[in-house]
């Protein structure tokens, strides 16, 4: 059985090295893959963890130490009052780590009653989701608290309050304040909330208005904008208006499924169905496909080099001008503090576009869910601790100052001192400021809910789909058939 659990793991995350919707991680001012990982945390394995970073975990280790024998191990760090409880954490990222140290210090300050001795290891990502799946299928050897990717999440919720531990009564201080998208991406099928998240994720359009004022395109242009019919008419304007060859309004993926989610979203539709009964070929995705492969013929777009934007390559081509507009969850603004300083004052954020007017203009991407096991012996405490650190205003003034992550409690959103603090690298990074943005968008953030299947899905359109159509000019609808029918052979 555990064989057979770390062989359908180690598939999903060969698969998530290919993705972009999942993401977590954190370099210097906030990275993270997408999601935050750190492309920053080594490429893309979204969220954080490098899928490259590969390899069997093992099976030894102590939720004591977190450590085994012979594994591999980033950091290792304990923080706080040496005679409080200890609580043990298992991440993969090494911010992170770092990130719930400080928070125990203030936990341990707000809470001289009951403080808190943190034991806190990074692991490399598969080795630790590895261990996790070992540990909950043993029965023994978890930690008290670990943070799981958002594509790993489906492997951890399945067992339900059997593995972790319900997060109900110790979010429900913040519950009003909270994006509910957010807290609905980790929850189980019984209906408690099972993980505590660090990010919205929230899509957003980014713009080159430095660039694109040289060809008298200007703010009140791009704010004009409601449907991806208006975008694609600018970005054509833009384009004559440059006449440069090798100069492209956007890119379009072969490697991340992001513009799939973005248009699922907005349909109210979701590939992977239940998770029992996927479906990719649904409108959404069908129309998404024709309106990519539309702006490629038109000479209006390109392939993104590499595969998508969130690479090094990515990154030279978006400072090179290659392109100047494109769809991006909200961590990637640690991409330009971090890979593109250059581009300060150059770079201005706005709503998605729609294909019909009024449908929801955003959708969270990547993500990690927090848990806590039910291996703790100090569950209570471990739950209280972890939604402080990712709930509290104090807790989210440290992700947004460190790690760069567009927080999921809204009361800061409408805090000036929050919201505008002109010492805040992103803040200043940009045109605008990014939570007047996400003010605009707050009750239009969807949610595509990641089941097992979802990888599968991404896997088939990362590897096969994307490229046969847009590079070798296939058939959408002829693809899409033998997506179908792979996903259904894969179930």
């Amino acid at each position: 059985m555990k064989k057979k659990l770390v062989s359908a793991l180690l598939c999903a995350t060969m698969v998530a090295g290919c993705l972009t919707f999942a993401g977590c991680g954190s370099s210097d001012n906030g990275g993270s893959s997408n999601d935050g990982g750190t492309a920053d945390d080594g490429g893309t394995a979204d969220e954080g963890g490098t899928a490259d970073d590969g390899g069997a975990a093992d099976e030894g280790g102590t939720a004591a130490d977190g450590e085994g024998e012979g594994e591999e191990i980033d950091f290792s760090g304990t923080f706080g009052d040496e005679n409080g409880t200890p609580i043990s954490v298992w991440t993969f990222v090494d911010q992170h780590a770092t990130f719930y140290g400080k928070m125990v210090e203030k936990w341990n300050e707000a809470n001289p009653d009951k403080t808190i001795y943190l034991t806190a290891t990074a692991y490399p990502f598969m080795d630790m989701h590895n261990k996790v799946l070992m540990s909950f299928q043993a029965g023994e050897g978890a930690p008290d608290i670990i943070d799981i990717e958002v594509g790993q999440f489906p492997n951890a919720v399945e067992g339900l309050d059997t593995w972790l531990y319900p997060l109900d009564d110790a979010i429900a201080p913040y519950k009003d304040d909270m994006v509910q998208s957010r807290l609905d991406a980790y929850a189980g099928e019984d209906g408690h909330y099972y993980g505590a998240p660090f990010h919205v994720g929230a899509t957003v359009m980014y713009y080159n208005l430095g660039e694109l004022e040289q060809y008298d395109i200007t703010k009140d242009d791009v704010d004009a904008i409601k449907t991806w019919d208006d975008w694609k008419a600018l970005g054509k304007k833009y384009v004559e208006a440059r006449g440069e060859e090798g100069k492209f309004w956007t890119s379009v993926d072969t490697g991340g499924t992001d513009w799939m989610w973005i248009s699922m979203a907005q349909h109210g539709e979701d590939w992977s169905g239940d998770g029992s009964n996927p479906n990719v070929q649904i409108e959404s995705v069908k129309k998404m496909l024709e309106f990519e492969k539309g702006m490629l013929d038109e000479g209006i777009a390109q392939v993104s080099p590499d595969g998508i934007v969130d690479n090094e390559t990515g990154f030279k081509n978006i400072t090179s001008k290659n392109i100047v507009s494109f769809p991006k969850a909200a961590w990637y603004m640690s991409r330009f503090i971090k890979e593109m300083p250059d581009e300060k004052g150059n770079w201005y954020i706005a709503p998605c576009p729609v294909f019909e007017e009024g449908q929801p203009r955003s959708v969270g991407i990547g993500g990690t869910g927090t848990v806590v096991t039910q291996q703790s012996q100090n569950q209570e405490l471990a739950a209280e601790f972890l939604c402080y650190a990712k709930m509290s205003p104090e807790g989210e003034q440290v992700i947004w100052e460190d790690l760069g992550f567009d927080v999921c409690n809204t009361s800061l959103w409408d805090d000036d001192a929050f919201a505008h603090d002109e010492s805040n690298v992103y803040n200043t990074f940009f045109r605008n400021m990014p939570y007047d943005v996400l003010n605009e968008i707050k009750d239009e953030i969807g949610l595509i809910k990641m089941h097992k299947i979802t990888l599968t899905i991404a896997e088939q359109f990362n590897l096969t789909v994307f490229n046969e159509i847009f590079e070798s000019g296939r058939d959408i609808d002829e693809m899409l058939q033998e997506a179908q029918d792979a996903v259904e052979l894969e179930l």
